[in-house]
């Protein structure tokens, strides 16, 4: 491989087969990348701290880049850990807030008390958003969106989806059937992830 291949994609110094020790060390970071993202993610949803999960989740992108970094791994590959994992770190969470509410969400009505109409500029597009409270008259601290449509007025009942526990907000989006269908993605975009730091590792043989 010329010089600047070895650069951005890694060395990979050996023929056939790649060497079982870098294989073994290849799926260690990668697991331990996806796992700390993941859980990360997961953890700071459920305690309702999300952003502290992102803020976790991000840092321990940047240290898995900095290891292969210093692993002599390409530079390329170095590169697309970090901003996968960074990515990671901010999609995931939407997708762990969906399955807790999928597996313990508990559906409740609300009364709107005012409707917000937003116009988007350069697209002949308006939405409308409404602000809601609870019959006893508690003001939830998330607008409806989906269900505020068109003809919405103030004192019109809606239905949301709240977390007992209030960790994450309450919604009215169309949520998935199952916790492990609202992970599914994360999941997915995980593996791909330990698979990327594997694949890093592994080429990054001097």
């Amino acid at each position: 491989m010329s010089c600047d291949g070895a650069y951005l994609w890694g060395p990979a110094n050996f023929s056939g087969r790649p060497p079982g020790r870098l294989v073994g060390e290849g799926v260690v970071v990668g697991l331990v990348t996806a796992g700390l993202i993941a859980g990360a993610s997961v953890t700071g949803v459920s305690t309702g701290f999300p952003a502290t999960g992102t803020a976790v989740g991000v840092v321990a992108a940047l240290a898995s880049a900095g290891y292969l970094f210093t692993t002599n791994a390409g530079r390329a590959l170095v590169g697309a850990v970090a901003l996968f994992g960074g990515f990671l770190a901010w999609w995931a969470p939407g997708h762990a807030a969906e399955a807790v509410l999928a597996a313990r969400g508990v559906s409740r009505t609300v009364v709107v008390t005012e409707v917000h109409v937003h116009r988007h500029e350069g697209r002949d597009h308006v939405e409308n958003s409404c602000s809601v409270r609870l019959p006893d008259g508690t003001p939830v601290r998330a607008e409806a969106w989906r269900t505020c449509g068109a003809d919405a007025r103030p004192g019109r009942h809606l239905g949301m989806v709240f977390d007992p526990e209030d960790a994450v907000p309450p919604t009215d989006r169309v949520l998935p059937a199952t916790a492990v269908e609202g992970f599914a993605g994360p999941a997915a975009a995980s593996l791909a992830l330990a698979a990327l730091c594997c694949v890093a590792v592994i080429r990054s043989q001097p």
